[in-house]
């Protein structure tokens, strides 16, 4: 039988209602930090302070980002994609609200201003006018609007209570000096189907008026008149959007995480599920059972709606268990929130194992987890993917390696030193190298650098390392990063079976980032919480990082940098780099060559306001206005990989265990299983039955990708005592 609370409210599913002489119980009681563990949160968040989890708290309303970046043929000192804004010139958008409540808000738009400007920008929303001061008045220590020029900076102005309404709001930007003093940028028309497979035009939302508004144009925009598009112009509410979903990890409901699992009936089950629906909320509970931690396992109970008497929500004998919530609001200043939950069972213990005394021991067991944002990976064995490795050489350059990591090394030299092209708009990696044959048929490689830092952007030499360890049965992903009053990267974060953990690598420079005790490289995430740890206060926008200050910050820093073999060295040039670690992003797949749309355009050359980023935030570094997709969590960035995660469960028969293995693997091919320590052996499928002997068992367990790459490996000892 399970029982579930809602509200207060009671309610029984299923008919079960059996207590057997005997019986064992488990009881689990998870508040909502502890239901946050390893679930998924689409549109849903855990408030820390007060322990809820709730709906997603910020929302941004746009209609300019598919198209956000500098548009491809279009002249970089002209940039006519960019609205000069002096006596005369007003600007126009049109958004559009379902609803206009929320707690606060604020107008964010794309821009800069002229070097040296004291002039405000004037803005009216729905006819309720306030400015922006000059950022060399209004925020001196905001030094990223008043140095960078003339590079775009997103700003934040705090709009009027009360001035927002349902529909269309009006916001109309100017300035009063005779020359340009302010600047906004466009989202050009032509590359929207290039950043969005949806919004692949622009809505036609954007005005400008060459006579103080008396006549409008919505399509001659921009530098004389010469472009169509969106300007980026958008708003960032504070209130709770209408939807989102919480789904939980499976759960054994009578084993907990131990991997050896008893052979047991269960009698009974009780689930209280403790979630708060105020007026215009609503919280849809689904659940379901399963005999296996795999979910796509058919033993698999379908989901069901709690509230309604069903006999597929019956446990069945079934041990797993997974719920999901669907929570919604129709007032956007009201949430439903997840408090917590608890649950019950109780069971016979039917163990034929009894008077063996098995015991396990793990020594490694993988663990799988997935992101809350799933990423798209792509498949190792596409054709382009292919070519890259043979038109390379890849094989030639790794040859004799003494290991994944070592062929991990020399493919980061040879993306630092092979050259590339200066196609910003391309993320086919065949199309990022230039493979020029030099020696014995070899790519001709660059070595004559001045400094650490080799040619072109950064962006270009991290898509060669990508494309190469894509092509050599490694995940790579690309990731930038930049702090306010900083400059900006790209970079490189590879899944590394040797170290089970994703590390990052930068072939801009030829190095990465290592614990200075241990050795072990470190993913980005580890590196921004290490420099965060040493600022001691919140770093945002108006409150930025003092450039000379973070200097001396950086050298406190407890870390190592990879030197390599370069005659240059990278310290000073490394521990500058940790400076711009505060925000990082990435873009939640690498399938480039098997989708090549929807991708930024041209990063790294503007401010990243495409809406494919999936961006970090923490207490230090709090979210960007200019987002919507954002997470806290560790998890929807670092999902493992390649893992081995190894169940053991009784059978009717002593001395016999059903060995179950649950894996998320890019490009799977196989399992390989080693009993004993024997032979290394072929496991096609999941599960299969593994006969102990008397004494010590030991299980090796590891995945096999498509590329002959191995994961890492699983090792459990079993004893058994006939």
């Amino acid at each position: 039988m399970l029982k579930l609370r809602l509200l207060g409210v009671l309610f029984w599913i299923g008919a079960v209602n059996t207590f057997a002489f005997g019986a064992e119980t488990k009881e689990i009681r998870l508040d909502a930090a502890g239901l946050e563990r390893d679930a998924r949160l689409v549109g849903t968040l855990l408030d820390r302070r007060h322990n809820v989890i709730t709906l997603d708290d910020s929302e941004l309303i746009e209609d300019d980002a598919p198209g956000s970046g500098v548009p491809e043929g279009m002249d970089v000192k002209e940039r006519a994609w960019v609205e000069h804004l002096r006596k005369g010139i007003v600007i126009k958008k049109i958004l559009m609200l379902d609803d206009a409540s929320a707690f606060s808000g604020r107008l964010v738009f794309e821009g800069t201003e002229k070097k040296g400007n004291t002039e405000p920008l004037h803005i009216s929303l729905n006819g309720v006018e306030f400015t922006r001061p000059a950022s060399s008045y209004a925020f001196p220590y905001s030094r990223q609007y008043t140095e960078y020029t003339p590079y775009d900076c997103w700003y934040f102005v705090d709009i009027p209570s009360g001035a927002l309404r349902r529909g269309e709001n009006e916001i109309l930007m100017w300035a009063e000096s005779d020359s340009t003093s302010w600047y906004v940028f466009i989202a050009v028309d032509s590359e929207f189907a290039r950043g969005s497979v949806t919004r692949t035009h622009h809505p036609n939302r954007s005005f400008k008026s060459g006579d103080s508004g008396r006549t409008w144009s919505d399509s001659r925009l921009g530098w004389c008149d010469k472009v169509d598009g969106e300007y980026s112009v958008r708003l960032s509410l504070d209130r709770y959007v209408r939807s989102g979903e919480y789904i939980s990890p499976v759960m054994d409901i009578i084993g907990g995480t131990c991997p050896l699992k008893m052979n047991a009936v269960i009698r009974k089950v009780d689930v209280a599920i403790d979630i708060e629906t105020p007026n215009s909320t609503e919280a849809l509970v689904m659940t379901r059972f399963g005999s296996s931690p795999r979910t796509d396992d058919p033993s698999w109970t379908p989901w069901t709606a709690t509230g309604t008497v069903d006999e597929k929500t019956d446990p069945g004998n079934r041990r797993y268990f997974q719920w999901k919530a669907e929570l919604s609001s129709g007032n956007r200043l009201r949430s439903p929130k997840i408090k917590g939950l608890s649950l019950s069972a109780e069971w016979e213990d039917r163990s034929p194992n009894k008077k063996l005394g098995i015991a396990v021991e793990v020594i490694h067991n993988g663990h799988v987890a997935r992101s809350s944002y799933p990423f798209t990976y792509e498949n190792y064995l596409h054709p382009g993917l292919e070519k890259y490795r043979k038109d390379a050489k890849l094989d030639k350059i790794v040859e004799g390696a003494s290991g994944e990591f070592e062929i991990m090394m020399r493919l980061l030299n040879w993306a630092y030193h092979i050259p590339v092209t200066n196609n910003a708009y391309s993320w086919n990696w065949n199309e990022v190298v230039h493979l020029e044959k030099g020696e014995k048929g070899m790519p001709r490689l660059q070595t004559d650098y001045e400094g650490r830092r080799r040619d072109a952007m950064c962006l270009y030499s991290n898509q060669a390392l990508i494309g190469a360890m894509l092509a050599m049965g490694y995940q790579a992903r690309h990731i930038n990063i930049n702090s306010e009053t900083e400059a900006g990267h790209e970079v490189t974060e590879v899944w590394s079976n040797e170290f089970n953990k994703w590390i990052y690598m930068d072939a801009t420079r030829d190095y990465y980032y290592f614990d200075a005790e241990t050795g072990i490289p470190l993913d980005l995430l580890e590196i921004h919480d290490r420099w965060a740890a040493e600022l001691h206060r919140t770093v945002s926008w108006d409150k930025p990082l003092i450039p000379e200050n973070a200097d001396e910050i950086a050298a406190r820093v407890s870390i190592g940098i990879r030197e390599g073999n370069n005659p240059v060295s990278i310290i000073t040039d490394g521990r500058h780099l940790l400076e711009i670690t505060g925000y990082f992003r990435i873009i939640p797949r690498n399938d480039f060559l098997s989708n090549p749309l929807p991708v930024p355009v041209h990063t790294g050359a503007s401010a990243w306001g495409w809406n494919g980023f999936l961006n970090y935030y923490d207490d230090t570094f709090p979210r960007r206005y200019e987002h919507q997709l954002q997470s806290g969590r560790a998890l929807d960035f670092y999902e493992p990989l390649d893992q081995a995660e190894v169940h053991l469960l009784e059978t009717a028969e002593p001395g016999v265990l059903m060995v179950d293995v649950n894996t998320f693997t890019p490009g799977f091919d196989t399992f390989m299983v080693r009993a004993n320590e024997g032979k290394w052996v072929e496991q096609r499928e999941p599960s299969w039955l593994w006969a102990l002997k008397p004494g010590n068992n030991r299980l090796d367990v590891r995945v096999r990708n498509v590329r002959g790459v191995f994961g890492p490996i699983s090792s459990l000892m079993v004893t058994c005592n006939p």
